[in-house]
């Protein structure tokens, strides 16, 4: 029913705007095709408002001349170029992950080589300390491969290091004749990490199962989380942007066999991938709320152990968080608009920089719903996610001032970035007021006294104001917004789903009607949020026709999201993928993550008969749902066999048995422990 050709993508030419060519990455290398130039995790060179990603040449070889076919695979993450007399395969390798592979394949005659280098591309970015070719083993000119290093220009801050960068690759020749060659690169923070992943890469090579151990890391992330359509053009979107999607994340590389000296620290992931990001590009690799409240949500409930990587990494930069506070004024820990490496502000916008605030409510957000989607506070006891939540209440209930009615939040950007320097944005507000209810949560679960400014200051009666037009039923987006301005981006919808503010009915229409029809041809993520407030609102054909204006910003060959629909802006646009995904699992799915429990609501997806979610996740505990028209199938795959767990609709419940399979009709559901 559900084909192999799902997860295939073919072109006889490459796209007219080659920064809509594919990317492959392992959340420590990523690469754009017939690019030229790598980028690391973690890798930047300027200082504060300059950082970007830094560079790397490209010394990956191609083949030289016409190519016949290229083919994207997502269940393998390869890519693959193929002439009259050639085949050339490309892959970041999923377990070795300082490794970038190719291997040619000349089926007859010889071919001829060509690489991508250009040093004006990265001399602004990079110093050189060396460049040559070297024997790795004494007597054996087969090792012989090109050794290169430089040094980032100039750091983050003043007391950043100026990072170093390594890369051993294969020697090349400039003609390869009959028979399969293969061709290592790998990247690091130092010669020896460089020079054991490299030697690692050429054993597994020797071995055989340099590709096997790449492939079948992969075949397991799809074995284990998965979505299934009937559609055979849809379910191709679908595989791709959980590909895209999933590659930014580190899966295997945290615990790699003999390299246990070389631990990984994930940054994070930016708007544009880690396949994007220099100077002037793609937002510049920086981290935003577009990780914490667009793309962790989708993979919050397939493979949270993802998530935490995301979380550890704004744990690392409380630092930088708390140095803003204090350098506006503050207490407590504000977390800067745009950061990369140490965590400090490096937004290169003025305006953003000062104004756009929220991202600290979402980088709680997050943590809440990460303990909530496990059902383990370990992130906070044991990792240091508390003192996220603690300090960022403390950041909110210094922020606030009192109007004599309420607690105000003057002078931010809502995140319709259109308008600025307003007061009481609706979703900044929100999203604050919910870190402050977490953190009484938090404070509750850890046995500590909640700090009672936290509950003076997130009460329903007298706490933060959230802006409400009592006479038109609907949020103004901030104090003095009228009726139908011009905004870029989904913001007051964002109230009801994700943050989950209750409200009526009619009022959640109301908003989405209200700010859809007003909405600019902004960012690709927007409409998923209008299309899911509808469907909770159960109305299927207008959320159809939300949905569908996402793809708009969807390129083929490759699948690739962009920003914006009539432009480019940002490629590979995981915020739009992450807006996307998330239509699917928490829109025609119906997820939502609570503290006590799962709900479900599933609507078939439109132009589709038949819907398979592999593996949604909650509380370690895995299941398989399969969406029909006017059904669904849910089977519980693994988790805990002597625990109980059942399924609700009002006073009647199921109980969910390890592989057994409980078919019922659609409707609203939810799914807990007995």
């Amino acid at each position: 029913m559900f084909a192999e050709e799902d997860y295939i993508l073919t072109s006889s030419s490459l796209p007219s705007n080659s920064n809509n060519n594919p990317i492959l990455s392992n959340s420590f290398l990523g690469y754009r095709l017939h690019g030229d130039a790598f980028f690391m995790n973690g890798l930047y060179n300027g200082y504060r408002k300059s950082c970007h990603r830094a560079r790397i040449p490209c010394f990956i070889p191609y083949v030289a001349g016409h190519a016949n076919l290229y083919t994207l695979n997502s269940k393998q993450a390869t890519y693959t170029v193929e002439g009259d007399n050639y085949e050339q395969v490309f892959y970041a390798h999923s377990v070795l992950n300082r490794v970038f592979i190719t291997e040619i394949t000349v089926k007859s005659g010889t071919v001829s080589l060509e690489n991508k280098l250009d040093p004006k591309l990265w001399e602004s970015d990079l110093d050189q300390i060396t460049f040559g070719k070297k024997t790795l083993y004494d007597g054996d000119p087969s090792s012989l491969v090109l050794f290169s290093a430089w040094q980032i220009k100039e750091p983050e801050t003043e007391s950043a290091p100026k990072l170093s960068v390594y890369c051993m690759s294969t020697s090349q020749s400039k003609t390869l004749g009959e028979g399969k060659h293969v061709f290592i690169l790998a990247f690091g923070f130092s010669a020896d990490e460089t020079m054991e992943f490299y030697d690692l890469a050429t054993k597994y090579n020797e071995d055989g199962v340099l590709f096997s151990t790449h492939k079948k890391s992969w075949e397991y992330v799809w074995e284990t989380v998965n979505i299934d359509v009937n559609n055979a053009d849809f379910a191709k979107t679908v595989k791709s942007s959980l590909f895209f999607l999933l590659s930014g994340f580190p899966h295997f590389a945290l615990s790699i066999p003999d390299l246990e000296s070389y631990p990984f620290q994930f940054f994070g992931v930016s708007p544009g991938s880690l396949g994007n990001g220099g100077k002037d590009q793609d937002y510049w690799g920086h981290v935003f709320w577009d990780q914490d409240l667009w793309m962790l949500p989708s993979i919050m409930v397939l493979f949270p152990a993802l998530v935490r990587q995301s979380i550890l990494y704004r744990i690392a930069m409380l630092p930088g968080a708390r140095a803003k506070a204090r350098s506006a004024g503050y207490l407590g820990a504000m977390y800067p608009w745009e950061s990369g490496r140490t965590g400090v502000d490096v937004c290169p916008g003025d305006i953003y920089a000062k104004y756009q605030q929220h991202i600290t409510g979402c980088v709680v957000f997050a943590i809440r719903q990460y303990v909530y989607a496990t059902g383990s506070w370990d992130i906070l006891t044991k990792d240091g996610a508390w003192d996220v939540v603690k300090e960022t209440a403390d950041y909110w209930v210094s922020r606030v001032e009192w109007d004599g009615d309420n607690f105000v939040i003057n002078h931010v950007m809502d995140p319709d970035e259109y308008h600025y320097n307003v007061n009481n944005s609706c979703f900044t507000n929100a999203a604050a007021r919910l870190n402050l209810l977490f953190a009484i949560e938090a404070s509750q679960k850890l046995a500590k006294t909640p700090d009672p400014r936290w509950m003076a200051v997130s009460q329903e009666e007298g706490g933060i104001k959230i802006p409400f037009d009592s006479a038109l039923r609907y949020h103004p987006e901030y104090d003095g917004y009228t009726p139908g301005t011009l905004i870029k981006q989904a913001s007051v919808v964002l109230l009801g789903y994700p943050l989950g503010v209750k409200m009526d009915d009619d009022v959640r229409r109301n908003d989405i009607e209200q700010y859809a029809k007003c909405t600019d041809k902004g960012p690709g993520m927007t409409y998923s949020m209008y299309s899911i407030g509808m469907l909770e609102l159960g109305k299927e054909d207008e959320a159809e026709r939300l949905y569908k204006i996402q793809f708009k910003h969807l390129r083929r060959p490759f699948r690739i999201w962009n920003e914006y629909p009539n432009a480019v802006g940002c490629t590979n646009f995981l915020t739009a993928v992450g807006g996307f995904l998330q239509s699917l699992l928490y829109g025609y799915l119906g997820l939502r993550v609570l503290a006590d429990c799962l709900m479900i609501n599933p609507v078939v997806i439109p132009d589709c008969t038949h819907a398979r979610y592999t593996g949604v996740t909650f509380c370690s505990e895995r299941f398989n749902i399969d969406v029909f028209k006017d059904n669904f199938v849910i089977c519980r795959t693994t988790g805990n066999a002597f625990e109980l767990w059942f399924i609700n609709q009002g006073n009647e419940k199921w109980p969910l048995v390890t592989n057994k399979v409980l078919n019922l009709p659609s409707g609203s559901y939810s799914i807990n422990r007995g």
